[in-house]
């Protein structure tokens, strides 16, 4: 009897475990599929901008001032935007503060700042028209200028050309494996998918509250540069 009731104990337990791990490989499967790594081979950045490990980024212009949005990764993964919160002119602010966030429905992307500086000007018509966002995040979708401080300092924490592109790609296959440890059973997966498995808008779009956060939490916060 003692032996019968062991095996029966082992015989449930891998039971289990066959269905944990078969769970798991249904959400990687279905998470490449949502966010295929191609959807991000040719994403990069123009060659003027720096890009900061919070996904913003930065042009310094001739003056010496900086202006500011967020990056199409962020863009791309977020999908519709529904407003904009921006920054208050003068407002001094320091390299990891937050600077500016955009909405969708009751959930937040917030935009940490990438370089120290002070808000000296706004893009006031975003919160009318966020979709210029979308339609290109690194002209029409500038957030905001800085007056910026060391700066020397803080590009030197900064991203461009080859180095932007394979962290990028670091960055994708990071998000990869970040949605696939998500519950995918409480998004609305019916419409994120369009024929044949591809994403149809952002993919956050779609996601519960608790994702939003580790999101922001996990790629929205600068990172800083070793060495």
């Amino acid at each position: 009897f003692v032996i019968l009731t062991i095996l029966v104990c082992v015989g449930i337990d891998g039971i289990v475990q066959w269905r944990k791990a078969k769970k798991e490989y249904a959400s990687r499967s279905l998470a490449d599929q949502l966010v295929p790594a191609e959807a991000f081979a040719n994403l990069s950045a123009p060659a003027n901008l720096f890009l900061d490990s919070g996904h913003t980024w930065v042009e310094v212009k001739p003056s010496g001032a900086t202006t500011i949005g967020l990056d199409a990764f962020a863009q791309k993964l977020i999908g519709r935007i529904d407003d904009v919160v921006l920054p208050e002119v003068g407002k001094e602010i320091r390299r990891g503060d937050m600077l500016f966030a955009v909405k969708q429905n009751n959930h937040r992307a917030a935009f940490a700042s990438p370089v120290d500086g002070v808000v000296t000007s706004v893009d006031k018509e975003l919160p009318w028209h966020p979709e210029m966002i979308q339609s290109d995040p690194y002209k029409e979708g500038w957030v905001c200028s800085l007056k910026p401080k060391n700066l020397a300092k803080g590009l030197k924490q900064l991203l461009t050309a080859d180095e932007a592109r394979d962290w990028l790609k670091l960055e994708a296959q990071r998000f990869q494996e970040f949605f696939a440890a998500q519950p995918l059973e409480n998004m609305q997966l019916g419409q994120v998918l369009q024929d044949g498995g591809r994403l149809t808008g952002g993919v956050l779009e779609f996601a519960d509250d608790g994702t939003w956060k580790q999101f922001n939490e996990m790629f929205l916060r600068p990172q800083e540069k070793e060495g």
